[in-house]
């Protein structure tokens, strides 16, 4: 019986290295796949947030892709007279690994905004975290010290996604990391026109219904304000940017699901809905992507809704 307990650990044992082997091989022999993917970005955005002066406010914006194609950070510096941050590039990483790397670089005077689009409080993508942040050494050993289960469970997915990004090929320059300004961090590709009609964009619609907010949510939101309070904060609710061709939801519904928010929130929902629905003439490629009027028209809305908040 012991024998045969040696023999099954050493195969199991076995099977293990070599599978980590072979992993590693991989990931060694396909590094450059991901080197200019869109998620790079996210780590510019990250970069930059570190090296931000912690004695001088400023402005930190996190949210999904619906922030990188709408918030010109360089433009919102120059509006407020605040440096300003953003972390998101896309909302399947999930929401809660964007308020976990702020946190840390919180602090007294800043003014956080979230932008709302629901999530849940275990809303970690862990595939395209991994992707981001494997030839981050400090963003990766931090996250596998926070998520070991979580990442390690995501790295068999990793691997087949690169074996098979060996046999794809794209031109699409919308989504890498040369769209992203490298200075402010923000995504700077040109779009000027529409890629959807009016009548594409009424289809991909969006509906506003109370019950679609998880519970965990309004959790994770309200954990961050208590954050942000006790460091000299101040977390501010705004609304994601939206074409209003898409919008489904009747007035009246829409008004229960923002009374929800401004009633379960602790954070101060600072706006209407309708100052962040836009024309679909100012939309790019979706209903929460703007191109280059609707990200100049949406950076200043924000800048006028934030304006109040900031303690120069």
């Amino acid at each position: 019986m012991i024998r045969f307990v040696r023999k099954s650990l050493a195969v199991l044992l076995s099977a293990l290295i070599i599978s980590g082997v072979l992993g590693g091989l991989v990931t060694l022999a396909t590094k450059n796949i991901y080197k200019d993917n869109y998620q790079k970005g996210f780590v510019y955005q990250y970069r930059r947030l570190q090296q931000a002066d912690k004695n001088k406010p400023k402005i930190i914006v996190f949210g999904g892709s619906y922030l990188s194609f709408s918030l010109n950070t360089k433009e919102m510096e120059e509006l407020t007279g605040v440096p300003t941050y953003e972390l998101g590039v896309q909302s399947n990483m999930g929401m809660c690994y964007n308020i976990e790397l702020i946190e840390d670089y919180v602090n007294e005077g800043d003014v956080v905004v979230f932008p709302f689009e629901d999530f849940t409080k275990d809303d970690y993508g862990m595939d395209l975290i991994y992707i981001t942040i494997e030839s981050e050494p400090d963003m990766f050993f931090e996250f596998l010290k926070n998520h070991p289960k979580e990442l390690l469970t995501a790295w068999p997915r990793c691997v087949y996604r690169r074996v098979a990004g060996l046999f794809r090929k794209t031109s699409d320059p919308y989504y890498t990391a040369e769209a992203f300004d490298r200075d402010y961090a923000y995504y700077n590709l040109d779009r000027p026109e529409p890629v959807m009609t009016p009548e594409e964009l009424h289809d991909a619609g969006y509906a506003y219904v109370t019950q679609d907010i998880d519970p965990s949510c309004i959790e994770r939101l309200n954990e961050l304000n208590s954050l942000c309070e006790k460091k000299g904060a101040k977390l501010c609710i705004t609304l994601a940017p939206m074409c209003k061709e898409s919008v489904w939801t009747e007035k009246e519904v829409r008004d229960v699901y923002w009374d929800y928010l401004k009633d379960n929130l602790d954070a101060e929902v600072v706006c209407e809905m309708e100052d962040f629905f836009y024309d679909s003439s100012l939309a790019f490629n979706g209903n929460m992507h703007l191109n280059n009027a609707g990200m100049e028209k949406y950076t200043k809305d924000l800048a006028d809704i934030i304006l109040p908040f900031i303690n120069r």
